[in-house]
Formats: structure tokens, C-alpha cells, sequence
């Protein structure tokens, strides 16, 4: 069983929770080395980032998807 920790303790000023922290720090990240001319000399880096990010979203879009799956089907039961 995954205990809930609720203690907000920041380490290293970035906590991540949620996919949306995830998606908030790789943007910031990919955005600086686009700032500093440095996305050639990184590309690699920036390329596992950009795939960290996409699954972040695709277990965001997932979850909203199943919520509204359910939804659906409590409505059909509903009508049954």
C-alpha cells in the first residue's frame, strides 16, 4: 500500500507530485537551454526531456479520459 505523504517538504525547490510538476519543470528546463543557445550542445538531454514530458501528458490525458469513461457508464447504468 503507497502511504499519501502530505508533508510539503522542499529539498531543492522543485517538488514534483503530480504529472503537471513533471511537464512545468522539463518546459523550464528545455525553455533556459533555448535561452542560453545551448539546445545543439544538449539536444540529447533535451530529447529524454521532451519524452519525460510526453508521458507526463499521456497519464494526465489517460486519467481525464477514464473519468469521463465513467462518467459515461454511470449515466448508461443510470437509464438501465
Amino acid at each position: 500500500m503507497v502511504e499519501n505523504n502530505n508533508n510539503t517538504k522542499q529539498t531543492r525547490g522543485v517538488t514534483l507530485r503530480e504529472p503537471k510538476d513533471l511537464r512545468r519543470v522539463v518546459q523550464r528546463i528545455v525553455s533556459r537551454a533555448f535561452r542560453e543557445n545551448r539546445e545543439l550542445e544538449i539536444s540529447g538531454r533535451i530529447a529524454q526531456l521532451l519524452g519525460s514530458w510526453l508521458r507526463a501528458w499521456e497519464v494526465e490525458k489517460i486519467a481525464e479520459i477514464e473519468r469521463r469513461i465513467e462518467a459515461m457508464e454511470r449515466i448508461l447504468d443510470e437509464r438501465d
